[in-house]
């Protein structure tokens, strides 16, 4: 008892600390020490592969990978653990009613290689902790939580760092390579790749953010049985200044053929919970020449609601719903302005929401009898942030 004591103590601690911590930024280089993959899909041939990076050649990096699926950030986590210069890889797919994540990299942890390699039920481990969510699509985080100074850009055994996993969840930090200084900025990059049929057919970066983790955090927080607390992991004032860094008061897109196969999605980090509502106005915009005031853009910005903590919207459904002659917007640009949440999520009631938009179109390709459909393109959207008083 008074062991896990002094370990919950040492984690409220090392957090306090964390409020002191870098400015946060979003990386403008793929880089960062704080990693979210907006959008993943795994649904009928659709599969997600993701990939996470430890960039540095000189330094082992110990993270840890966490899906949230989309309708209240439910979550499955897991450690991984990068050499120099390593890569950890795995891919969501839908098999049967389930999804599951398949990976044989070694840099998962000893006790769930065996289950990765055949094939762990996402879906079957978020109901035996008591939730039942939509893995078929949602979002992901990768969260640093340690850096080792190597020296050298030599392979590290992972059974080492592992242990040093271990150490740090007994709250040890007597290892002499230990960057006591937290992760740095500049090691951590990842994508989502979507494949049918084990062919790549397009690329998403993840969103990296920088200054996010100069505080040591150890004990239970970083246990593999732990929920991945953001507020612990990084710092109650860092959850706060990432929510600033993805406010947004308007999200501006181009769209073409009248919208079809086109989709808006928006993932809000950092809810986590049930029954999310948030508004938003849009305007449609169309490029022809038509002097038709009403065929230029729409005539009347609309409120709907957005429910969960990932929404997907159609772009030709917004088209067909909210512009009285459809047929002329054949191409142009919507703009999203002001999401509001409409619940106690995030900053609360009426605050604007922190988002991150991306944009996918769907699309088919023939391979052998059959035609399947595929992520034809995927972007991250460029949005006007803003930071207002709290």
């Amino acid at each position: 008892m008074y062991k896990k004591l002094l370990k919950n103590l040492l984690v409220i601690s090392l957090t306090v600390s964390a409020l002191n911590a870098d400015k946060v930024t979003i990386s403008n280089d793929g880089l960062g020490d704080f990693l979210i993959a907006p959008v993943y899909i795994a649904q009928g041939n659709v599969c997600s592969e993701v990939n996470v990076m430890n960039t540095n050649e000189t330094s082992s990096i110990l993270a840890k990978v966490v899906i949230r699926e989309r309708l209240a950030s439910q979550e499955v986590d897991f450690p991984i653990f990068l050499s120099p210069g390593d890569i950890w890889s795995g891919t969501l797919c839908q098999r049967g009613n389930t999804v599951v994540l398949t990976s044989t990299d070694d840099s998962n942890h000893p006790a769930v290689m065996g289950e990765l390699a055949r094939g762990k039920d996402v879906v079957l481990h978020s109901r035996r902790a008591g939730y039942n969510g939509d893995f078929s699509q949602g979002y992901i985080e990768v969260y640093p939580i340690a850096q080792y100074y190597e020296g050298c850009s030599d392979k590290v055994e992972k059974s080492v760092l592992v242990k040093r996993w271990d150490e740090l969840v007994d709250g040890c930090m007597l290892d002499p390579k230990l960057v006591r200084s937290g992760v740095d900025e500049y090691s951590l990059s990842g994508s989502m790749t979507f494949k049918v049929l084990g062919s790549r057919t397009t690329t998403l970066p993840m969103k990296a953010f920088k200054g996010t983790h100069s505080i040591q955090v150890i004990g239970d927080a970083i246990s593999y049985g732990s929920v991945a607390n953001a507020d612990l992991l990084l710092g109650e004032g860092t959850v706060v200044e990432l929510l600033k860094l993805m406010q947004t008061s308007k999200i501006s897109f181009a769209y073409d053929n009248n919208g079809a196969n086109q989709y808006i999605n928006l993932t809000f980090p950092f809810g986590y919970g049930e029954s999310q509502q948030r508004s938003f106005k849009i305007t449609i915009r169309d490029m022809s020449e038509n002097k038709d005031i009403e065929a230029i853009f729409s005539p009347r910005p609309m409120d709907p609601k957005v429910k969960n903590e990932m929404a997907t919207v159609s772009i030709q459904k917004l088209i067909a719903n909210h512009t009285r002659n459809a047929f002329k917007y054949s191409k142009g640009m919507i703009q999203i302005k002001e999401i509001r949440n409409n619940t106690q999520v995030q900053f609360g009631t009426g605050y604007l929401a922190a988002v991150i938009p991306t944009k996918l179109t769907w699309g088919r390709t023939v391979q052998g009898a059959k035609s399947r459909k595929i992520i034809h393109s995927v972007e991250n959207i460029t949005y006007i942030s803003t930071t207002p008083a709290h």
